[in-house]
């Protein structure tokens, strides 16, 4: 006779909303790369038959997606099944759908395959697989709403003629530059073709050809080039951990003031390791961000190893800005000690 285990109603729904909500998190990226999210957002609700059709899209299918946002509250479906309105959980949806992106597109498989990954015996296949393009895009949403506002706080002010972004992705921050600050040139370094293929379609639907350059090039491995004599100010985000361990960043920071050498300031931007936070506090992003790092045994500082690494590395901290979402990031502006 098979004994089932009594299971509280409270630890029934626990699991429940867990199988949910990574239903919904993968449902959340195909909702955005189909145009229903944006959709959503303009026009409060959206006809699935209507819709279904126009982008050619499975109507089966497109109504489980939105079943399993439905779950989580994102949507709600009118009687009849037919309209889908947001619902009351829309608005932080959309405005976080980048980490959900990050998470199911840019890391999934590295996510599906992690039985692998955290096998230590020898032989075990540890290839890293992440999509860099999707990573791209995701961090180009992260960017624009959580790392932008208080950015444009910390170049309030600063004059620069030329700036490198460093690790530009989708290029998005050096658009946004190049437009709010008509006079500058601007270029793009990045290691990955596929980050570089998204910011090349970016630069040339903004029509900025003329002042936005893209190179690729190894951050952690880079060279002094002529294009880089005029830097006069490097904006790097969402990769300063990438630095680490702790004397290979002394040695990466000081090293931009050789390879970049008219550079006046340095802006960094990025996200540590929490520290005294686990279980269920843990806040959004944390867990993922530091499960992939791990896997990639890749360090991630804390706050104060930064703060411990910046004198030592010929900068001086001239501004910052703490950052809530995602949870332990800040901008810091640096300028040469």
């Amino acid at each position: 006779m098979t004994v089932v285990p009594n299971t509280s109603p409270e630890e029934s729904r626990y699991c429940a909303d867990t199988f949910n909500g990574a239903v919904a998190a993968a449902a959340l990226s195909a909702a955005w790369d189909i145009g229903l999210l944006e959709e959503l957002a303009e026009r409060g609700a959206v006809e699935l038959p209507e819709f279904t059709a126009r982008t050619s899209t499975h109507p089966d299918g497109v109504r489980q997606v939105l079943a399993a946002l439905s779950s989580r509250r994102i949507v709600v479906f009118d009687a009849g099944g037919e309209v889908v309105r947001r619902g009351p959980g829309f608005d932080e949806a959309f405005r976080t759908r980048g980490f959900f992106y990050w998470l199911t597109r840019g890391c999934g498989e590295l996510f599906t395959d992690l039985t692998t990954l955290v096998r230590v015996e020898e032989g075990a296949d540890r290839q890293m697989r992440r999509d860099a393009r999707a990573i791209s895009v995701a961090c180009r949403s992260i960017a624009r709403n959580f790392f932008d506002p208080p950015l444009r706080e910390v170049l309030d002010g600063l004059d620069f003629t030329t700036v490198a972004d460093l690790g530009c992705g989708s290029g998005d921050r050096i658009i946004m530059l190049a437009r709010e600050r008509p006079g500058v040139q601007a270029i793009g370094v990045d290691i990955a073709r596929g980050a570089l293929a998204v910011a090349g379609e970016a630069v040339r639907e903004a029509k900025l050809e003329d002042r936005i350059t893209l190179t690729q090039d190894d951050v952690l491995d880079m060279l002094p080039r002529p294009e880089y004599a005029d830097v006069d100010l490097v904006t790097c985000f969402l990769m300063g951990h990438d630095f680490w361990p702790r004397d290979a960043c002394a040695k990466t920071l000081q090293r931009l003031r050789e390879i970049f050498p008219n550079l006046r300031g340095l802006i960094l931007g990025d996200t540590c390791r929490s520290v005294g936070v686990e279980g269920p506090d843990l806040p959004m992003f944390t867990v993922g961000f530091e499960t992939v790092h791990a896997i990639m045994d890749q360090y991630l500082p804390t706050l104060d190893e930064w703060y411990s690494v910046i004198a030592e590395s010929g900068w001086h901290l001239a501004d910052q800005r703490l950052i809530d979402l995602p949870a332990s990031s800040f901008i810091f502006h640096l300028t040469p000690a």
